[in-house]
């Protein structure tokens, strides 16, 4: 049976126009068959009254780490990158099951009080598929993969491809591809996990650029991480840097191509080939924010350039909230020459565009991912 809703105000994302007014909404099968101002009394259709509400679309996180919502507060802002994944690592590997899966929902729950319908989100165990699939957000599933070493790359890529082959999400959801970042990934994995992803057509996703030490260590002048890689018996002594920026680098293995960067804090020397390619980017405000970053993505830039910017949280681990309103407001702060339309436009439909999800918008045959807020008469 078809859904009327009322409204006082929508919001469709999908012009430049003001907010249609007054008007009604009707939904069928989950999709959104009309819009109009004029209300009928369209039959075998139950009404919902939502007319002291501004409806729009939901909002769409395009990166986060569900799985890591149990290390909140646990991880000090303070210590350098590198220390920050030795404790992430240390926390994380002793986190037990109930608890992770305790921080999973209660971090969903955070989210969808503050207005996500719609998510990307990096899964780092197989396992927890179901469990984050089954909490009712349209979302990407991105197997987050790590491997330095490039003797393991087929073992890896193989135990990736079983999963695509044979793990069964609901129709909500898809799987994608995540390579964790160009420090901690082989070029044999990457190009591997860049095969499955044509063979799938699976969305493609990656950390891209996240600190200076990344680029350094690209071009052959840091060896912060390689200590750190050492430290976790996952050096590859054939390794040698390419010389690259991050972006370069990735493109040099044929990975650019409508890549879901995340962070690009360093591409000031890669918007061109960023828009080229068609890459999306993902600002992550407040843990920007919380790392004490000032030097962070060019969102302007990239806009100016037609380059597609979404929002995401990041994890608790580097976020003292999963509130996306937040994430709105931080955007606004870090970003003075960034318009609020453009804002509201990178936490919806841009997002939707990114992850490759039919949301972000409210149009005639869309999927009708919505929420509401009341606004005053």
């Amino acid at each position: 049976m078809a859904l009327k809703i009322r409204f006082r105000a929508l919001l469709t994302l999908c012009t430049d126009e003001n907010p249609i007014e007054n008007g009604e909404l009707i939904i069928d099968d989950g999709k959104i068959v009309e819009i109009s101002t004029q209300p009928g009394n369209k039959k075998n259709s139950d009404t919902l009254d939502l007319s002291d509400c501004l409806l729009m679309p939901g909002f769409v996180n395009a990166h986060c780490h569900l799985g890591l919502t149990a290390l909140e507060k646990k991880l000090s802002p303070s210590l350098s990158f590198e220390d920050w994944i030795r404790a992430l690592i240390s926390l994380n590997s002793v986190l037990d099951d109930e608890s992770r899966i305790q921080g999973i929902c209660a971090g969903a729950k955070e989210m969808k009080l503050s207005g996500v319908t719609a998510l990307g989100d990096y899964v780092a165990e197989p396992r927890l598929l179901k469990i984050i699939g089954g909490l009712g957000f349209r979302s990407v599933l991105f197997l987050e993969t790590i491997g330095f070493h490039s003797d393991k790359a087929r073992s890896l890529g193989e135990k990736v491809e079983e999963v695509l082959e044979n793990e069964f999400l609901s129709p909500l959801n898809r799987l994608g591809l995540a390579p964790h970042a160009p420090y901690s990934v082989s070029p044999d994995l990457f190009r591997y996990l860049g095969q499955l992803a044509q063979k799938y057509h699976c969305p493609f996703s990656c950390h891209v650029a996240e600190v200076q030490d990344e680029v350094r260590f690209l071009d052959g002048g840091d060896d912060s991480l390689a200590k750190l890689l050492k430290e976790r018996s996952a050096w590859d002594p054939q390794w040698q840097a390419p010389g690259k920026t991050p972006v370069q680098y990735l493109d040099s293995l044929d990975l650019l191509d409508r890549l879901i960067a995340i962070h690009c804090n360093f591409v000031s020397a890669d918007l061109d080939v960023m828009a080229e390619k068609k890459v999306s980017a993902v600002f992550c405000p407040n843990s920007t924010r919380w790392f004490g970053r000032t030097e962070f993505m060019p969102v302007r830039a990239l806009l100016d350039l037609g380059v597609n910017v979404a929002l995401g949280t990041d994890s608790r681990a580097s976020n003292d909230s999963l509130n996306f309103l937040d994430e709105l407001r931080m955007a606004d702060e870090l970003l003075p020459d960034v318009s609020r339309k453009e804002i509201l436009a990178m936490a919806t439909c841009a997002g939707g565009e990114a992850l490759g999800l039919q949301c972000g918008k409210l149009a005639l045959g869309q999927q009708a991912d919505l929420i509401g807020f009341c606004v005053s008469p």
